[in-house]
């Protein structure tokens, strides 16, 4: 397991092309993809701005680069989970 959140790093691409893929030719593809630019953008205003108030002291900045990069595969994981559940409820 300590090897998942690098795994998940790597994989985020491809698993967020794929999602696109999936969500392109649906009805609200461009509010899909406003509403994710929008998520994206706050989450890495907070992590800029405010990661001490969840890392603490963080002399190297390590803490927040990881929690950046939580954010971002937390994100893409999100989206791809919506855009399967979009892309099922469209050929059922």
């Amino acid at each position: 397991m300590p090897y998942t959140l690098p795994i998940l790093f790597f994989a985020s691409p491809i698993l967020l092309l794929a999602s696109y893929l999936m969500t392109m030719k649906s009805k609200s593809f461009r509010k899909i993809f406003a509403m994710h630019t929008i998520v994206f953008i706050s989450y890495m205003i907070f992590t800029a701005n405010y990661a001490q108030l969840l890392t603490g002291h963080d002399e190297y900045g390590l803490g927040q680069l990881v929690l950046g990069i939580s954010f971002i595969v937390g994100h893409v994981l999100i989206g791809f989970v919506h855009a399967l559940y979009i892309k099922f409820k469209n050929n059922i």
